[in-house]
């Protein structure tokens, strides 16, 4: 060893001893400053709640008091030069804050006294945790082993919905909530019991009000406090669920009775087979014609899967109504008569299922095209397949479709039937075996391909008749069984024509000019209807040949020449609803008559 080396191994010795001496002799002063309490955890965001630090000083001094973050920068001074007498206890609050008046991050934090008159400063032992992030309980409702999609209730054997809460610790007492989300408003209906740190609970199915929750979407949802003192309530009002959560969901579906009906119109005289839901009770089921009174067939059954018959006879559309237990449920079904009609009758089930309010996933919401919740899924997916909430009728149909089918039958006029999403599948030259189309009640989503299709027809001398507002001028994809992607409205229709939105004021109509005879059979008078939908421009090389319009000259009611081919639409949102007006079903009958006519 050199002796250079000699000398710094020595004083490295020495030095190690000194440090040894004066950490045992701080060890023995007495505490300059001693805490008598800090808040361990709190949030900024909890009203009314602040971090507490209580100290007490040995020696009477000026205190300055300051708050540092993980890396020791001063984040807040609480005090400058205060004095403070000795043993006298100080209370000092903390509002998570830092000095510009920002909530500080998450994390933890310290408290550093420094003391002028002895010139030190000593940083507390105790942190404090600011913890601002609520928690994020998920509820879990436990499904049979495999079962995919909602959980449906009445559950076999009466028994109750059992769920679980996890992803938070639970402090107190939890609340526990049911909810009904199928509303315009979700509503909370129900408070069930729930012991302190309760992480499991049950509904057996009462709510406020009512013994039996009626038919519909809830979702339970967990509220739980953490220590810091956040609230945090489980989806849909709560953060929204990842990928990575646990499967399974808050949803509850609560259905007695109901049917699914094929996605398309079956041939007269062609075996349908119709499933039923009824909770595994008997059930009594009926066949008549929409509109008609007369039973085509009827039957007792308790098997979930029903087969019957559709009627012989012109195309229509039928209604299968069940009862079970005093609940009663309609299943339409649409028939195709024999032959090839020279009208075919488009109904919009892309645009029923898209404002169908079910749950399909089992997260508590229901499935639609235009989903709009706190956290909540926008816009899909949405099955093309499944059951029609409430009494089984497509969401619209009364108001819609149903008056329009019952004013063909008297007298009755023979057309095809075909479902929106039935007609996309078929061959891109189907349409051209139609002189005309008719698009019952409101077409709001297409799928793209038919919205092409429905253009490169009129454009080829195809005819049009839509009576619905707000139609064509939305998109959706039907993939895999599957509505995805669906689109804004647009300013324009897929015929090209600029539209503008819905107004909910009252117009009165009159014919403005009528080169096709589409108002003859009435007198050119359309009056007291609450909304209208104006047809600012027919479009790029298209003309307007008939139209009834208000006194500023906004036309609503229009036929437009548009290629070789024509479009008719009414622009009155609740067109079908007054079909008893004379005046109404006779341009009803008229556009018929014109969409069918020989070209």
């Amino acid at each position: 060893m050199t002796r250079l080396a000699q000398i710094a191994f020595a004083v490295l010795v020495v030095a190690t001893l000194a440090a040894f001496f004066v950490t045992q002799r701080l060890k023995q002063t007495p505490r300059l400053v001693q805490t008598l309490s800090v808040t361990e955890v709190f949030s900024p965001h909890v009203a009314f709640r602040k971090a507490g630090i209580r100290i007490r000083l040995k020696r009477t001094d000026d205190a300055t008091v300051s708050l540092l973050d993980e890396e020791g920068d001063v984040v807040r001074r609480l005090t400058r030069n205060r004095p403070m007498r000795a043993g006298v206890p100080v209370q000092l609050l903390w509002n998570g804050r830092d000095a510009a008046g920002t909530v500080v991050p998450d994390g933890r934090y310290r408290v550093r006294v420094g003391l002028r008159r002895q010139g030190r400063s000593v940083t507390l032992l105790d942190e404090i945790t600011v913890d601002g992030t609520p928690p994020r309980p998920l509820v879990r409702v436990r499904r049979p082993e495999g079962a995919r999609g909602p959980l449906i209730f009445p559950l076999p054997g009466n028994r109750p919905v059992r769920f679980e809460v996890t992803n938070a610790t639970v402090v107190g007492t939890p609340v526990f909530r049911v909810y009904r989300t199928d509303l315009p408003r979700p509503k909370a209906v129900t408070r069930l019991a729930a012991a302190p740190e309760a992480t499991t609970g049950e509904w057996r199915g009462p709510i406020v009000g009512a013994r039996r929750p009626p038919p519909g979407t809830y979702a339970i949802v967990a509220q739980v406090r953490d220590r810091a003192g956040n609230v945090g309530s489980s989806y849909p009002f709560g953060a929204r669920p990842r990928p990575d959560d646990p499967a399974g969901g808050p949803g509850v579906t609560v259905r007695y009775l109901a049917g699914q009906a094929p996605p398309r119109a079956v041939p007269a005289g062609s075996r349908v087979s119709v499933f039923v839901d009824s909770r595994r009770r008997a059930y009594r089921w009926r066949l008549h014609r929409l509109g008609q009174t007369e039973t085509l067939a009827r039957g007792r059954s308790r098997r979930p899967l029903l087969r019957v018959r559709a009627p012989r006879g012109p195309s229509g559309v039928y209604l299968l109504e069940l009862r079970a237990g005093g609940r009663r449920a309609k299943v339409p079904i649409a028939v195709n008569g024999p032959g090839r009609q020279r009208v075919l009758l488009v109904l919009p089930l892309l645009t029923w299922q898209g404002l169908n309010p079910v749950d399909d996933d089992g997260d508590g919401v229901p499935n639609t095209l235009t989903t709009r919740f706190a956290g909540g899924a926008a816009g899909g997916p949405v099955r093309l397949v499944r059951p029609f909430a409430g009494r089984g009728e497509p969401p619209g149909f009364a108001r819609h479709e149903s008056p329009l089918l019952r004013l063909l039958d008297r007298p009755r006029q023979r057309y095809d039937l075909i479902y929106d999403a039935q007609l996309a599948a078929r061959s891109p030259r189907y349409l051209d075996r139609y002189r005309g189309v008719v698009l019952a009640g409101n077409a709001r989503w297409l799928a793209p391909r038919l919205g092409r299709r429905l253009r490169a027809y009129v454009e080829r001398g195809g005819r049009v008749f839509s009576l619905g507002t707000e139609s064509l001028r939305r998109e959706v994809t039907l993939r895999d069984g599957l509505l995805v992607r669906p689109t804004g409205e647009s300013a324009f229709d897929v015929f090209g024509s600029r539209i503008d939105p819905v107004k909910e004021e009252q117009v009165d109509l009159l014919v403005g000019d009528d080169g096709i005879g589409l108002f003859e059979g009435g007198d050119g008078s359309f009056s007291d209807f609450d909304g209208y939908e104006e047809t600012r421009d027919p479009g790029r090389g298209a003309r307007i040949v008939a139209s009834a319009q208000d006194s500023a000259g906004r036309r609503v009611i229009v036929g437009i020449r548009s290629g070789r081919g024509l479009v008719i639409r009414t622009g009155l949102p609740a067109w079908e609803q007054r079909m008893r007006n004379p005046n109404v079903s006779a341009l009803t009958r008229r556009a018929f008559t014109i969409v069918g006519a020989r070209r």
